[in-house]
């Protein structure tokens, strides 16, 4: 889903830092319910216009990939290379994409065996995770890489923290305490793990707390 920003709404809290992104469920079922354009997991490399231009030649395209191996004589992997875009950019216009994904979509519904190919195709998640390391050191400074980046925590930093908070009073209130500051205070002459306990959170959070006031 972080690959696909654009597609799927932002996530508003992380269990495990950089792995377990937590969305609401509402919303993800709100944008499954109505679909999308387009679903591929690459950024779009297409103007406002959904053509693609030729970072060689200035020229302007529906499809990058046949004009780069006949007028440049390049694959796709030497483009993106060579003007330092992100491995996963899309040379293709976004009609183009979206006809794609449509196709591949209906494809899927219609045909329960393509699903279990493609399955059976796909590399475990070990291998995929290995590829995945071994490609991010040739991207992670790439200009545009670090732009959405910076983009995505502007955005699901601040959701989180609240998204955090907000579950920390819930609890300080089932807990029957006004809130997260009063549970702090009103059980500060025990050990950080007995107030934990008594609280239902976790020791880390109350000694991060008690640092607090």
């Amino acid at each position: 889903m972080q690959q696909q920003r654009g597609r799927w709404p932002a996530p508003v809290a992380c269990r495990v830092r950089g792995r377990a992104l937590l969305y609401d469920l509402e919303e993800l079922r709100a944008v499954a319910a109505r679909g999308g354009d387009v679903r591929s997991r690459r950024p779009a490399g297409a103007g406002a216009d959904g053509l693609v231009t030729c970072l060689s030649c200035g020229r302007r395209f529906r499809s990058l990939g046949p004009h780069l191996a006949r007028a440049h004589r390049m694959t796709a992997a030497d483009y993106r290379a060579e003007h330092h875009l992100p491995a996963t950019t899309a040379l293709m216009a976004t009609d183009v994409r979206a006809a794609l994904s449509q196709a591949r979509t209906s494809a899927m519904a219609d045909n329960s065996e393509l699903v279990a190919r493609m399955r059976s195709a796909t590399p475990p998640l070990q291998e995929l995770a290995r590829r995945s390391a071994e490609a991010r050191p040739g991207t992670d400074e790439l200009p545009a890489v670090r732009a959405a980046r910076a983009a995505a925590a502007r955005t699901t930093l601040p959701a989180a923290r609240q998204a955090r908070r907000d579950a920390l009073e819930a609890q300080a209130r089932a807990a029957g305490y006004a809130s997260v500051a009063a549970a702090i205070e009103a059980t500060r002459h025990l050990s950080s793990r007995a107030a934990a306990a008594r609280i239902g959170v976790g020791a880390s959070t109350v000694k991060r707390w008690r640092r607090r006031s």
